[in-house]
């Protein structure tokens, strides 16, 4: 990533602190639902503050701050109004990263992120050591901010799905199975493509029993096969397009290896696997990938890769890599078919 132009070093640094500022700055402005009271209309510090229950003169600030970055924008007025960013951090419109931002601000993130040089003296996650628990755990124990942490990770889903349909085709597809595929947005998206192909979501039994709603809204609940099981101990067998989508970076090189051998075990002759990513490369335009791979870090025991690392991880699981698809997006679609 080159360097921004004509900012002198020190004010590159004050604009890495102020930037934890805007984030949780954004945040606070989104939980507190300023966002959702300035969908009817720009409206003042005063108005916003009654509506809200809030402090007139602290909300003023909080509402001139985030305008600073382009979340807000104050009229001539002197009312302040949705930008495009804004209107993201609204809740239930279509896109909305509230609860991903509400999330990755919370507690369970924002604590374990402090302790960062744990994880990088140790090559452990900071959670255990920060919470006191795993992060599967924490979530468990506080279920307010599992609910924004579920929902920002349907956020991202729904961010990656346009821009890999648009990239990559399911042509032909005839049994997909979303391995880890969560409420089955994205395998509900791959059938309404491909109208004559059938589904089978496979993850955790509550997450599975749980899905109905979504694959009714997308109109494919009736060919869709709901499992509930580990694919640390096998997923569904004969199916010709294995999904998985934000699976592989949360694990380490082992854990990945197991969860492929039993794809490769299920496999269907011909069949292949889809793996959506990340990529980390020495080239190309800009990405979160190299921080969100210190999120891995810090969070769990799994990380982003490059395509030669994923190539790696198929290969000791039977596969081999078969091709790399860039998004318009920070995703990836890497294939893998039998080796």
């Amino acid at each position: 990533m080159s360097e921004p132009m004509d900012v002198p070093p020190p004010a590159q640094v004050f604009g890495l602190i102020t930037g934890m500022w805007a984030a949780q700055a954004a945040a606070t402005c989104a939980s507190l639902g300023i966002p959702d009271v300035l969908a009817h209309g720009p409206k003042t510090a005063d108005e916003v503050a009654k509506a809200l229950s809030l402090h007139t003169g602290a909300t003023y600030r909080l509402l001139r701050g985030v305008a600073s970055v382009g979340v807000l924008r104050k009229t001539e007025d002197g009312r302040f109004a949705l930008t495009p960013v804004g209107e993201l951090l609204r809740t239930g419109v279509p896109g909305s990263m509230r609860s991903l931002l509400i999330a990755e601000m919370a507690p369970g993130h924002w604590l374990p992120w402090a302790d960062l040089a744990h994880s990088v003296r140790t090559g452990e996650p900071a959670v255990p050591k920060t919470l006191g628990m795993d992060a599967w755990s924490y979530y468990r124990a506080h279920p307010e901010e599992e609910r924004f942490f579920s929902e920002g990770m349907t956020g991202i889903s729904a961010m990656a799905t346009g821009a890999v349909l648009a990239s990559y085709s399911f042509a032909d597809a005839k049994k997909v199975v979303d391995v880890g595929g969560a409420h089955g947005g994205f395998l509900a998206a791959v059938l309404n493509r491909e109208p004559t192909a059938k589904g089978v979501l496979f993850d955790q039994p509550q997450v599975v029993e749980s899905a109905g709603a979504t694959l009714e809204a997308a109109g494919v609940a009736s060919r869709v096969e709901r499992v509930g099981g580990s694919f640390f101990e096998s997923v569904p067998a004969g199916g010709d397009v294995y999904l998985l989508k934000h699976i592989l970076h949360d694990w380490n090189d082992a854990e990945c290896v197991a969860i492929l051998e039993r794809v490769r075990a299920a496999m269907a002759p011909g069949a292949k696997v889809v793996v959506v990513e990340m990529l980390i490369t020495d080239d190309g335009p800009p990405s979160p990938a190299p921080l969100m791979d210190l999120n891995m870090l810090v969070m769990l025991t799994g990380r982003e890769r490059t395509a030669e690392e994923f190539g790696a991880l198929f290969a000791k699981a039977g596969l081999r890599l078969a091709g790399v698809t860039p998004t318009h997006s920070p995703m990836a679609v890497i294939e893998a078919v039998a080796g």
